[in-house]
């Protein structure tokens, strides 16, 4: 069966990817936070320094994945080049903001 989509489909897509990427991301920074506070939170001793290398190596773990579904997306849903009309109104917008 061949699939078609529309471009309003495949930038949905896209944009509901880059939403579930951007939460991986955020999951990992706050799993890296969390391994740097335990770091900060009195005594060291062995069993929290073991703590935080597995904290660290779950985050680790969790940025490589965001990392790989950010490959895969751009390879799936490559971003769709604005058209001129479109990149003048945004630059304009920016400038406006500033």
């Amino acid at each position: 069966m061949i699939q078609c989509s529309t471009p309003d489909q495949i930038k949905a897509c896209r944009a509901f990817a880059l939403e579930c990427n951007r939460q991986m991301f955020e999951d990992a920074q706050a799993l890296n936070r969390c391994a740097f506070e335990m770091l900060e939170g009195g005594e060291m001793d062995m069993e929290r320094f073991e703590r935080y290398r597995a904290m660290r190596r779950k985050a680790d773990l969790k940025f490589q994945e965001a990392i790989e579904h950010l490959r895969v997306l751009n390879e799936d849903f490559p971003p769709i080049p604005m058209s001129v009309n479109n990149s003048h109104r945004l630059r304009q917008r920016l400038e406006d903001r500033a």
